[in-house]
């Protein structure tokens, strides 16, 4: 009997083990953390102080009666600007709004010298004069000679720089783009731009999201509260059309895209940054902002110059803190998803497009929660470690250094493990000070490796961060450089889709404009495990769609696409730098 009793006992014990031990892996992936420690995880190095990026981006905050404007930080914005084929980086901070005695502060443009190292090249290109306090900027090909021009969002401001071939002329009134008079009695705060074709006519159009109406004077004797977006109004997002002429049309009514409450609940949207994407792959491009305090909303494509909200019903309209935003596949289903980035308590919001104008929220059930506790700001998705899966960064950043020193604001790295979960690997990501006050975040590929790294532009008197990715594994990679011949020039809202030898079906969207007010480089970066590439699909917003097959892989591919339909669109391959 004893000995019966030792045996039940014995089993009884087991059977205790083994449900810890289930429950404890249950809770890693609660948390974020599927795989196992053995899986490959990217790598990063801090190369700023190598690099010649030295701007401070914004002055010291006051925290004892900080300013609404000086906590919102500005934006980054990717490009090669001069065509040499290496990849420019333009920062958006305050330059005007408070005096100083120096321009320690500007807005600065940073030429990439093709060795890992940048100069300051702002004054000589003619980007000394912008104006008002910039928050966001974009580079695009405006009137598709092959030029990246400029817009800088700005609060009072707001300004086109068309490159006239290494120099930047200021366009904006000769281009129809004023914004005097556009946001009621008060200055638009034009916070975050993006670029799409949206009517399909060969030329990119331009979204300008705005926030709020503010008068500093209006905040005089709040002390903290002079921060929050409750005390001010929301202001219009403005749709301007593209002529083809070098001139744009303001079409923001007729469009329907306003972000103003039209289901009379008084919710109109305090933009922050938009995102162009296409989330019932017709080809036509939808948009989805990222409002503070008020529901973000998505706009869907009528395909005949007007837009409907279908925020609620696409279970997107989330009444949050949102500031950055981005959009990709990150499960691989087909079907473009969305990812907003919230302030503190608000964690991020990740939502799975299920098709037909259906999203789930799925940020707990995919692992993300441990972001929560941070402010987050800048997002990207991006394959860092050429599996084939979307990873996940977060750029976060407290408001104020009271509340900087109380809670982790760390970027935060996640590893998708491709079976629909992400694991938070900064600890194994990072090994440099990460705990900056992080507002824009852009992708760039600084040598021409393929391999993505990071920019990030810091607040609060701090340097922005230039993250080389040294991710050493065995996967095999290509980046795609795509350029529009009947599409826009910049091919934006072209979608790639890639399918691997091993049956795997990738596919990706060319943007302008996205994470927090700022601009990523315009190359996609498919990483193919150690497979290779049985089929490259590209989808042209002209309508136009391309297959090649015996791609090479671990290559630079630019590809032209015809101008006329009885001709071949071209491709131009090229070995990646070793540096």
């Amino acid at each position: 009997m004893n000995k019966k009793k030792t045996v039940v006992k014995s089993i009884f014990l087991l059977v205790i083990a083994i449900l810890l031990i289930a429950g404890y892996f249950l809770l890693r992936g609660g948390m974020g953390i599927t795989s196992t420690e053995a899986d490959p995880v990217f790598s990063f190095e801090d190369a700023t102080s190598s690099s010649g990026l030295d701007a401070h981006l914004n002055p010291p905050v006051n925290n004892n009666n900080p300013s609404y404007l000086e906590i919102m930080g500005g934006g980054v914005a990717v490009g090669d600007i001069n065509g040499d084929g290496y990849e420019d980086i333009f920062f958006a901070t305050m330059s005007s709004f408070i005096p100083h005695e120096s321009r320690e502060y500007s807005s600065a443009l940073y030429r990439n010298m093709g060795n890992g190292t940048f100069e300051n090249i702002t004054e000589e290109v003619g980007l000394d004069n912008i104006h008002g306090y910039p928050m966001g900027a974009l580079f695009f090909d405006f009137n598709n000679n092959g030029l990246q021009d400029l817009y800088v969002a700005a609060f009072d401001g707001g300004q086109l720089f068309e490159n006239r071939g290494g120099y930047f002329v200021d366009v904006t009134e000769e281009a129809g783009l004023s914004l005097e008079g556009l946001c009621g009695e008060l200055p638009c705060m034009a916070a975050a731009p993006s670029a799409t074709d949206y009517n399909k006519n060969g030329y990119l159009d331009l979204l300008i999201v705005n926030n709020v109406s503010w008068d500093i004077n209006d905040e005089l004797g709040y002390g903290l509260r002079a921060i929050l977006p409750f005390n001010y109004k929301a202001q219009s997002v403005l749709l301007f059309r593209n002529n083809g002429d070098g001139t744009f049309s303001n079409v923001s009514e007729e469009s329907g895209v306003t972000n103003f409450d039209t289901f009379g609940q008084g919710n109109d949207g305090k933009g922050l940054s938009a995102v162009w994407t296409d989330v019932n792959n017709n080809g036509w491009a939808d948009v989805y902002i990222a409002n503070d305090t008020t529901p973000s909303r998505l706009y869907v494509n009528n395909q005949d110059g007007t837009f409907r909200d279908i925020s609620i019903a696409a279970n997107l309209a989330e009444f949050k803190s949102s500031m950055g935003i981005d959009t990709a596949d990150f499960n691989n289903n087909g079907l473009l998803d969305l990812v907003t980035t919230n302030l503190e308590g608000d964690m991020v919001s990740l939502f799975r497009n299920y098709g037909y104008y259906r999203f789930d929220h799925v940020t707990t059930s995919t692992g993300l929660i441990p972001s929560g506790w941070g402010s987050g700001w800048g997002v990207l998705f991006a394959d860092l470690d050429f599996d084939g899966h979307q990873d996940l960064v977060i750029a976060n950043g407290a408001l104020l250094e009271a509340i900087h020193k109380e809670k982790e604001n760390e970027n935060i790295f996640f590893r998708n493990d491709g079976n629909g979960r992400f694991r938070n690997v900064s600890d194994e990501v990072v090994q440099f000070s990460n705990n900056e006050y992080s507002r824009g975040m852009a992708l760039i590929d600084v040598k021409n490796n393929g391999l993505p790294d990071l920019v990030i532009s810091n607040i609060n008197g701090s340097k922005p961060q230039l993250l080389i990715n040294r991710t050493e594994n065995s996967n095999n990679r290509i980046r795609l450089n795509l350029e529009g011949g009947k599409s826009n020039r910049d091919a934006i809202g072209t979608r790639v889709y890639v399918e691997r030898e091993d049956g795997l079906i990738m596919n990706q969207i060319v943007k302008a404009g996205n994470s927090y007010q700022s601009t990523s480089s315009k190359s996609l970066f498919f990483g193919l495990g150690e497979t290779g590439i049985s089929e490259l699909r590209i989808q042209w917003p002209s309508g136009r769609t391309d297959v090649f097959s015996d791609v090479p892989v671990n290559r630079i591919i630019h590809i032209t696409e015809a101008a006329e339909d009885d001709e071949q669109s071209t491709l131009d391959i090229r070995d990646f730098n070793v540096m």
